[in-house]
């Protein structure tokens, strides 16, 4: 998984975290926040604390897609979504 790194680091900022507190509150290696404030790839153990610990609706937000050759799942604008509107 990646991540959008200045929107983490922004989020981080918001609630007065250093990359430090927030790989200690996800239970994971500081080095792994690293990757994900560089945009880089995390792996699973990493990718699903940060899911579950910013969320799942802040997840689909800070994931980058697009970095992953991704389409979001979640984006409603998809075919598959019936009512063709976007989630906001």
């Amino acid at each position: 998984m990646k991540v959008k790194g200045k929107l983490l680091s922004q989020l981080l900022k918001k609630h007065g975290l250093t990359a430090g507190e927030f790989a200690r509150d996800m239970e994971v290696e500081a080095s792994e926040v690293m990757k994900m404030l560089g945009g880089e790839s995390v792996g699973e153990t990493a990718a699903r604390r940060f899911i579950a610990y910013v969320g799942p609706i802040e997840a689909e937000r800070l994931i980058d897609w697009a970095a992953m050759g991704k389409k979001n799942p979640f984006d409603c604008a998809a075919e598959c979504c019936p009512h063709g509107s976007t989630r906001k």
